[in-house]
């Protein structure tokens, strides 16, 4: 669990390194251009990783959930950066986090995709917290609150 956790805070790390990179890539070559190097070299590292590894087995059922996770891949890395170029990084990422634990709660209660965790209160109560957050992130401070 220790390794699960280190892992996760890394990924944290590399998600918010990742999308300063390529909002500026973004900014110069334009999101299309962006997307398809950004594929060609996850692909290409992919590759040679897996010539490493054992083979899986190849199912029509798992090419087509490879196959959709790349178009997804390419749509989220593009938007990600359009995104973060247009309100900044930490603006942009607070949105999408916000709606992948949404999304995720979603996912787990009603096993989709055969995720599943059971949902609890201490679960949506940490998500609602971690919302509130990013709401609090994404506020321009030109805006006036009127409590």
């Amino acid at each position: 669990m220790r390794y699960a956790v280190i892992l996760a805070v890394l990924a944290g790390l590399a998600v918010a390194t990742q999308t300063s990179f390529t909002s500026a890539a973004q900014r110069v070559m334009g999101p299309v251009m962006l997307v398809a190097i950004s594929g060609l070299t996850t692909g290409f590292t992919a590759l040679a990783i897996a010539l490493f590894m054992q083979r899986p087995e190849f199912t029509a059922r798992a090419v087509w959930y490879s196959l959709a996770s790349g178009v997804l891949g390419a749509f989220i890395v593009g938007s990600i950066a359009y995104a973060a170029g247009q309100g900044g990084v930490a603006r942009a990422l607070s949105l999408v986090i916000a709606s992948q634990l949404i999304f995720g709660l979603v996912f787990d209660a009603f096993g989709i995709f055969g995720a599943g965790a059971e949902l609890s209160w201490p679960k949506v109560l940490g998500v609602v917290l971690i919302l509130v957050g990013g709401v609090l992130v994404i506020l321009d401070p030109r805006d006036t609150l009127n409590l």
